[in-house]
């Protein structure tokens, strides 16, 4: 019917007090009751009940009384109870009574996770991207101030990588905890995603951390303009520049798959390389933004490439035909060393015409002789792709004649693919200026559709606020496909800037800056204009091109054509579509007419009266029946009053 009990603990580790202490149920689910506790040590308190009513006692089980303890310190307190009397119902002493000590562990601190971090075991270049099917390890320092703490308390969220939400670590040594995974599905795909590593203590302390990575699953785009020109036991290799093809764009590779037929390419060419890793190996591959590459390779064969941008997730471009390219690693023609011996040397001299001679119109040649069964070629010149007939005939002298005492390059690739109305201009253009008054000029040809091969520009300033100081060619120009000669030279107040490409029917690729001229000018006003300029093409014929000063950044608007021109198509050779630029310099009536190599017509794309301008045709590969034509060589016709122009159009599928 009463009870008075004492308690005591480690005042270091909890604490609590009287005021803590409430009464259970054993007493007071009989009767009204006195419930006192009160402190009667540093650390201990004593409690005393009694019914208030003479019902019989309380026969258990029961509470007596719940405390209520505020954990202080990591660490384990005892609970000491001692009992001083316990009474029956008439008021006297009960014995026997045991007194189990308790004890109260306290944990007030949640693990501590710290330096969690990701490594991409598939980007051995960087930690700061994934992609999906890519390896990783995860590791977190993991701490608590319970020994007993352990691996079984720690789990990672992966569910952002298309995994659990909690994984187990693999490891846990030192207080570091490791998980090895492959990423399955980043969410989102492109963006930000996280990786969150959570320390569970046995009293439910939770603490956790994490760290976020880059996720990129998107390809750069496709690299353009592939371009593949022969040379001796060499390729020469250049592309659009690639930069802008990823936001995180890193480099460039180009493979490269072998023929394996030289010289007959009797068996089926191979495939172009579908992947950054297929084909027979790697031609070139470096970061940045390189346009140019030289392939050394030997033996003698036709190969075939292919390019592709990848980013910093080396997520790789696609495969299609703006990347794709193909062309020999020798000169067609170079079969003799020295006279009167087979072999080759990287010319095309008498030596190789003795070897030619001996061969002539052999028919189904063998050993040695089929190397001079060079033609005919893919698109008829010296440097094509050799489609080889069994016969060494007028096909091949061609071949062995252009390619005499001199081989190179169709173009040089530079620059950009000219815009769609092909108008030849030269231009000035501003392209920067400092506080010290220097600023940078820069030469421009547009419209050009490989016609140019040289240039002379005569530029005046004027001497009383502007000062000439250097000319440089731009590094669009700069490439390892074909050289360039550049020049130039001052005087007080005039500049001139001649530049060729070098070599029998090399013309320059594309369009784009030429030179970039330094002046100091002490006005803002001050002026640049063409004095004079002169153009000309492969055979040195003159081009007529618009001349445009442009030193503010506004650019002018030309005049009208002078004369009628077909400018060309763009692109050449293309699949399946190009289009066809023409400059009308009045009214007048125009025909233009697609032809193949028989003469057949094939496609009218224009048959009416033409306004005065700079206009363009679009040619999608088809007859005027609307059937798809073959691949090969066509011929463009542009008729208008006593004007005749023609065009030759590459279409390869």
């Amino acid at each position: 019917s009463g009870y008075s009990l004492t308690f005591a603990w480690d005042g270091a580790v909890v604490h609590t007090s009287a005021d803590s202490v409430l009464q259970g149920d054993l007493l007071s689910s009989i009767g009204a009751t006195y419930f006192n506790a009160r402190r009667t040590g540093e650390w201990e308190v004593t409690v005393d009940c009694s019914l208030m009513v003479s019902p019989p006692g309380a026969t258990g089980p029961g509470s007596m009384f719940v405390v209520e303890f505020t954990g202080l310190a990591f660490g384990t307190s005892p609970v000491d109870v001692t009992v001083v009397e316990i009474l029956d119902e008439f008021g006297g002493q009960l014995l026997g009574f045991g007194e189990l000590d308790g004890g109260i562990t306290v944990d007030v601190v949640a693990p501590t996770v710290s330096e969690v971090a990701i490594e991409n075991w598939s980007l051995p270049h960087t930690n700061g991207y994934v992609k999906d099917g890519d390896d990783i390890w995860v590791g977190a320092i993991v701490t608590d101030d319970d020994p007993a703490f352990g691996q079984s308390g720690i789990t990672a969220d992966f569910s952002s990588l298309g995994g659990g939400s909690a994984v187990a670590p693999e490891s846990y040594l030192g207080g570091v905890a490791t998980w090895t995974f492959e990423v399955a599905t980043c969410d989102p795909p492109d963006g930000t995603v996280t990786v969150t590593v959570t320390g569970a203590d046995a009293v439910g302390n939770s603490g956790d951390g994490g760290v976020g990575i880059l996720a990129d699953n998107t390809a750069p785009g496709a690299i353009t303009n592939l371009a593949a020109a022969p040379g001796h036991e060499k390729v020469d290799l250049a592309w659009d520049d690639p930069s802008g093809l990823d936001d995180h764009y890193r480099g460039v590779v180009v493979r490269y798959a072998a023929w394996g037929d030289y010289p007959l390419y009797d068996a089926p060419g191979p495939p172009y390389p579908a992947g950054h890793e297929a084909g027979d190996g790697e031609a070139f591959s470096a970061l940045g933004s390189a346009t140019a590459a030289i392939h050394e390779i030997v033996p003698r064969d036709i190969h075939y490439y292919g390019a592709f941008a990848f980013d910093e997730a080396l997520n790789y471009g696609p495969a299609v035909e703006s990347a794709q390219a193909r062309a020999t690693n020798y000169w067609l023609g170079d079969v003799a060393s020295v006279w009167g011996t087979w072999g080759h040397n990287g010319v095309v001299n008498d030596a190789d015409m003795d070897r030619f001679g001996g061969s002539y119109y052999m028919a189904t040649p063998l050993l040695h002789e089929a190397e001079c069964d060079v033609g005919p070629t893919d698109d008829a010149s010296s440097v094509g792709i050799p489609e080889p007939d069994d016969l060494v005939d007028l096909e091949d002298l061609m071949i062995f004649s252009m390619n005499y005492g001199t081989v190179s390059s169709r173009v040089v690739p530079f620059g950009r693919t000219p815009v769609a109305d092909h108008t030849l201009s030269l231009s000035l253009e501003q392209r920067g200026e400092t506080a010290d008054g220097t600023v940078k000029v820069a030469l421009v040809l547009e419209g050009n559709v490989q016609e140019v091969k040289g240039l002379s520009a005569l530029m005046a300033f004027d001497p009383e606020v502007t000062t000439f100081v250097e000319a440089r060619p731009s590094r669009g120009l700069s490439t390892p496909v074909s050289e360039t000669f550049f020049w130039f030279g001052s005087d007080d107040s005039t500049v001139r800037v001649d530049l060729s490409a070098l070599g029998r029917g090399v013309t320059l690729g594309g369009s784009g800056d030429l030179a970039i001229l330094t002046f100091r000018t002490a006005s803002d006003a001050y002026t640049l204009a063409f004095e004079d300029a002169v153009l000309r093409g492969a055979q040195n014929q003159d081009l007529v091109a618009d001349l445009v000063s442009d030193h503010d950044g506004h650019e002018e608007e030309p005049d009208l054509p002078t004369t009628f021109r077909l400018a060309g198509n763009v692109p050449n050779p293309f699949n399946p579509v190009t289009r066809v630029a023409y400059h009308v310099p009045r009214e007048a009536h125009v025909t233009i007419r697609v032809h193949d190599v028989s003469g057949r017509l094939v496609r009218t794309l224009v048959d009416h009266v033409i306004e005065p301008g700079r206009h363009e045709a679009v040619w999608d590969g088809r007859s005027d029946s609307g059937t798809t034509v073959a691949t090969g060589v066509y011929f463009c016709t542009m008729k208008a009053e006593d004007f005749t122009g023609n065009h030759k159009m590459l279409l390869l599928k």
